[in-house]
């Protein structure tokens, strides 16, 4: 059995072996494809399908290099291409399906989002103070999403700016918002419900002629009003959350509080997945971004582990309650999250 280190070494041959064996043939880039696979096109060749890969782990326990296909009939068909399936210094290759995630913000009126959900519980309700894992909207907006975290710029003792951390699409509305748009907890058109304004993002990048660039993370943070008004060290309905950074490994038991599933519980599938496409737009009309360093997860007993609305969720390893990773994206069987060490190193803050 492989162990994790050595599904790493492997995943770089693999990937070297893949770039090589896609120069032979006719392969579209991965938007092109993304469009297709959105609108129900067939494509010839598995190879044309495969968009991201990484490593991960079967419910077995056993570390393997992972392959990821917009078009679930091609993941029948890998095994009849060698580099699909040839094991790589003795790691095995799984191939999956894994369509075009959706950005998870949701919008609706407060009305139609919770006829969405059979109990939206404590996590959309008005709280003060305002702990983690609660819902959030931009003052009188259209759209909700999920408090991550609180962070503060600067060590405990000296009392650096305090700031929620989420999504850009939740915070920034895929850069849309300018610095100092006020956010409400609950989702609110009361200026008296603001908790936060928008301080800082990191721009999402989308294709260009001549360009296609890659992203890392989906992250904003809003600088904190009335720090009387929030309460830091705390995430509604997690007993033991632990504000202290912890790098996320295939195989790990995690957590989260979000605005429309509340505390769910799944297990990381897969990181450092590179090629994700992410949809910003709508079915109708996609807007697609690329991100590498992904992470993947499923949730427990077939459930789902995210649903619209749980964006900007601060994932936590279940046993420490430590953060590992912050939710954005997913098509309703896996979530997708980027790591938020380097959320938090983007913009020079820590979990408090």
């Amino acid at each position: 059995m492989a162990t994790f280190g050595e599904a790493l070494e492997a995943l770089e041959e693999f990937r070297a072996d893949l770039v090589q064996a896609q120069m032979s043939v006719a392969v579209p880039q991965a938007q092109a494809m993304a469009f297709s696979a959105m609108a129900g096109e067939a494509a010839a060749g598995p190879l044309a399908h495969v968009h991201a890969t990484g490593v991960g782990i079967r419910d077995d326990g056993q570390f393997v290099v992972k392959v990821y296909m917009f078009d679930a009939p091609s993941v029948q068909s890998a095994s009849t291409v060698p580099v699909l399936s040839d094991a790589r210094q003795g790691v095995a290759i799984d191939v999956e399906h894994l369509p075009v995630q959706v950005a998870f913000d949701r919008r609706a009126s407060r009305k139609s989002v919770a006829a969405l959900v059979a109990n939206p519980g404590q996590h959309q309700m008005r709280h003060r103070p305002v702990p983690a894992g609660v819902e959030i909207g931009p003052l009188g907006g259209k759209f909700v999403g999920t408090l991550g975290c609180f962070v503060r710029r600067g060590g405990d003792e000296g009392g650096g700016p305090l700031f929620i951390l989420s999504n850009n699409h939740v915070l920034a509305n895929v850069n849309r918002f300018p610095v100092g748009t006020p956010f409400t907890q609950p989702f609110s058109a009361a200026s008296a419900d603001t908790i936060a304004s928008l301080s800082s993002f990191e721009p999402i990048l989308f294709p260009a002629p001549g360009s296609q660039p890659r992203n890392v993370i989906d992250a904003a943070i809003a600088v904190v009003q009335d720090p009387k008004k929030i309460k830091t060290g705390a995430m509604l309905n997690i007993p033991n959350y632990t504000p202290q950074l912890l790098a996320p490994r295939p195989g790990m038991v995690v957590t989260k509080a979000g605005r429309t599933t509340g505390v769910t519980v799944g297990m990381i599938r897969a990181i450092r997945v590179r090629g994700v496409q992410v949809n910003y737009g709508t079915q109708q009309m996609p807007i697609i971004a690329t991100f590498d360093n992904a992470i993947t997860i499923t949730g427990n007993a077939n459930l789902p582990f995210s649903n619209p609305g749980d964006s900007g969720s601060v994932i936590l390893e279940q046993k420490s309650g430590r953060p590992v990773a912050l939710l954005f994206a997913g098509d309703g069987a896996t979530t997708t999250a980027c790591d938020v060490s380097a959320a938090c190193a983007r913009f020079n803050v820590h979990p408090v």
